[in-house]
């Protein structure tokens, strides 16, 4: 996998598989681990995606959590024909939403 800016792939390790509603993988850059959990629920027709960063650093969690926020965000708009393009991380993400991934983390 790459990531935005990243110059070298990053290995993905699948954790738990359970198609179609659980995929847990963990991301290796270096000596950095991510836990990254995707799990689908389905309720009365609408399925809602929870994605979530379990044991992530609560310093971390204030920068990343808004990162995936925003890629999530373009993920939607690329998929829904939106203007991925308007989606601004500076305006509309970071520093903004800084306090509330504090928060969650702790």
């Amino acid at each position: 996998m790459t990531a935005e800016g990243a110059t070298e792939p990053e290995d993905m390790k699948i954790r738990e598989c359970d198609p179609p509603r659980v995929l847990r993988v963990t991301s290796h850059v270096g000596e950095e681990r991510w836990h990254l959990d995707l799990v689908l629920e389905e309720q009365g027709g609408v399925t809602t995606l929870n994605f979530s960063q379990p044991d992530i650093d609560p310093v971390a969690a204030e920068s990343v959590g808004p990162g995936w926020e925003y890629y999530l965000d373009r993920l939607v708009a690329a998929e829904t024909g939106g203007d991925v393009g308007a989606i601004d991380f500076d305006r509309d993400y970071y520093p903004a939403m800084q306090e509330h991934y504090r928060t969650q983390a702790q």
